[in-house]
């Protein structure tokens, strides 16, 4: 997807960045914040969040993309609540994506969750957010 079309897909969406449970880390979530603000999102980063706040956020903000970032290894407990959540409250269209150092072998049972993209360690930003662009147009409808 060409610059053109990212900006076209996500100027002026909105997304909500967040990291699972108490994990401690901050870079990466920052980083493709700040990517993603730059392809023209406009992007809420919660800092440390759980899955009944972020549905709660969710609900208020009406974001077209989540991303859940997770270093702690929790992620499949985090992100089993989140989508729980998430459908409990309605949000069933929003696209879901997670990154952090999440094993290879865990990406298949977070899509199955409902986890719309996994980002694993070393995911070059303009590959995430051509993909976001991506899943966003695919899941709205329009550029």
């Amino acid at each position: 997807m060409g610059v053109s079309a990212v900006v076209a897909a996500l100027r002026g969406r909105k997304a909500i960045v967040t990291k699972l449970g108490m994990d401690a880390h901050w870079r990466g979530a920052i980083v493709v914040a700040n990517a993603l603000r730059d392809a023209g999102m406009d992007v809420v980063y919660l800092g440390h969040t759980v899955a009944a706040e972020l549905a709660a956020v969710a609900v208020q903000e009406d974001p077209v993309l989540v991303g859940l970032s997770t270093l702690s290894g929790n992620h499949l407990t985090e992100c089993a609540s989140v989508m729980a959540a998430f459908r409990e409250a309605g949000l069933d269209d929003v696209v879901v994506v997670a990154g952090g150092t999440i094993p290879p072998a865990d990406r298949a049972k977070l899509l199955a969750l409902g986890v719309d993209q996994v980002f694993g360690v070393g995911s070059p930003l303009t590959s995430i957010v051509d993909e976001v662009a991506a899943l966003v147009t695919s899941r709205t409808g329009t550029p």
